[in-house]
């Protein structure tokens, strides 16, 4: 150590004894705020097989599908006036092809009719077997109920009405009086396809979404979404089923908590309309690092390999990181020792202030603090020796500690919220996700810590059973 050096020290050394050494912390903006989870695009395909449609129909369909009272009819020898009651009888069976729905129901059919006229005393009875195949197109209206447009064709067999002498064939009765008599069949359908629970499930699918999904085990973590809408696409018939397109917009975070949080569903809202369906969702996967497990993290580094510059050992007593707008402010607790000073008479200990830039390099997933230097508002003496000692030497020392290599958490978390999300989920409602890729994250840093947020790529399945 130079003699000049020495003398500066000894000069300085009931000053430095004297004064605590500490200096107030600089002046700080206020940190960025932490922004609102982005926006996440939910997008699941909900297929209704023709199969459960028939279960569906042979448990709903009302038994009695067409009641006409005192119906006008051409009966051959004027206007009849007709009682007919067409009832189910049998199973319903459903196709799914071409853009239409294809129901094929059996009916019987028990019709009275009386004759026209002065001859309206004479009243026949009469019963019949009929077949109705309907083919059904469907759209969906704003308070997702499916609507329907049905027609078709009635098959009947040769039941008889007899009056007196005249015996009229029910089957060519219903043909004469088609437009009547099929008209009330195709409405008692239409009736029913609308009933289908369609809103209910929807419902179902919308509420799951609220549900914390555990992402974490050590420590225990969750993804919470907060759906925010909801459009759907017009219904598509084919292959056998209905096919319906939804897509659920959300804001996703992980939160680390030892109980599932609390996420109260809110109404389903208005359905708008999609116009484009693609069979994936995106949703941002936060990983944090707080200024305190950052700072420790630091501390554990410089303990292991304490810095020696310029003749001085230096030992950290503590660190502390704290957010301003445009970067952060480290302030660390530092005594320094000269090598040639046995007895410590002139180790001193104070804080330093400096400030750098936090960063986070995609390449080796590390978040830095870079540019440090010192904090021009920091004015005691510790900071002045070491600065005139040491120049920027220590600020390069302290900053080389200042890495955190977030790889082993970032892999821990992307297993965990691959398997997470694979694993289907619900009762009525089966629904869930493969992941197909990560994007590269966004970084800031908020009043309380770093934050990159990942995005998260992939096709959700949704097993939606009536």
């Amino acid at each position: 150590m130079p003699s000049r050096l020495f003398l500066l020290f000894l000069a300085m050394a009931p000053f430095l004894a004297a004064c605590g050494l500490e200096t107030g912390e600089p002046q700080r903006t206020p940190a960025p705020p932490t922004p609102k989870p982005p926006l996440s695009r939910l997008a699941v395909t909900l297929d209704i097989p023709a199969e459960q449609l028939a279960r569906l129909f042979d448990n709903m369909t009302e038994y009695r599908i067409a009641d006409l009272k005192d119906q006008p009819v051409n009966c051959g020898i004027g206007r009849c006036r007709l009682d007919l009651l067409a009832t189910r009888r049998g199973q319903v069976t459903v196709k799914a092809e071409d853009g239409v729905l294809m129901l094929h129901m059996p009916f019987a059919i028990r019709a009275e009719m009386n004759a026209p006229g002065s001859f309206s005393f004479l009243r026949a009875r009469g019963e019949g077997e009929g077949v109705a195949d309907a083919r059904a197109s469907l759209s969906l209206t704003p308070e997702l109920a499916l609507q329907a447009r049905t027609d078709g064709r009635v098959s009947l067999d040769n039941g008889h009405l007899r009056l007196g002498p005249i015996v009229a064939n029910i089957a060519q009765l219903w043909n004469d009086n088609q437009e009547k008599l099929a008209k009330p069949l195709w409405k008692s359908l239409d009736k029913q396809i609308s009933a289908l629970p369609l809103r209910d499930r929807v419902a179902d699918l919308w509420a799951t979404g609220f549900t914390p999904i555990r992402v974490g085990k050590a420590p225990l973590s969750w993804l919470v979404l907060r759906p925010e809408s909801l459009d759907v696409a017009e219904p598509h018939i084919a292959d056998g089923k209905i096919e319906l397109a939804l897509a659920i917009a959300a804001r996703g975070q992980v939160v680390v908590q030892d109980k599932p949080p609390e996420n109260r569903p809110v109404p389903l809202p208005p359905a708008g309309r999609l116009a484009q369906h693609l069979d994936e969702f995106a949703v941002a996967v936060p990983v944090t690092l707080t200024y305190g497990r950052a700072a420790e993290l630091a501390m554990a580094s410089l303990k292991r390999k304490p810095p020696h510059l310029a003749g001085f050992r230096l030992a950290f007593d503590g660190l502390r990181i704290l957010p301003s707008g445009q970067d952060v402010v480290v302030g660390a607790k530092i005594c320094a020792d000269p090598d040639w000073d046995r007895w410590g008479l002139l180790k001193a200990c104070g804080m330093t202030w400096l400030r750098g830039a936090p960063r986070f390099d995609p390449a080796d997933q590390t978040i830095r603090i870079v540019g440090l230097h010192y904090d021009g508002g920091g004015a005691g003496l510790m900071l002045r020796l070491v600065r005139m000692m040491m120049g920027a030497r220590l600020a390069d020392a302290l900053q080389s500690h200042l890495v955190f290599n977030e790889s082993r958490e970032i892999a821990r978390l992307k297993e965990q919220v691959t398997l997470a999300l694979a694993e289907p989920r619900g009762r009525d409602l089966v629904l869930s996700a493969e992941v197909k890729s990560f994007g590269a994250p966004f970084f800031t840093w908020t009043e309380t810590g770093f934050l990159a947020n990942f995005s998260v790529t992939g096709k959700v399945r949704a097993q939606l059973p009536f």
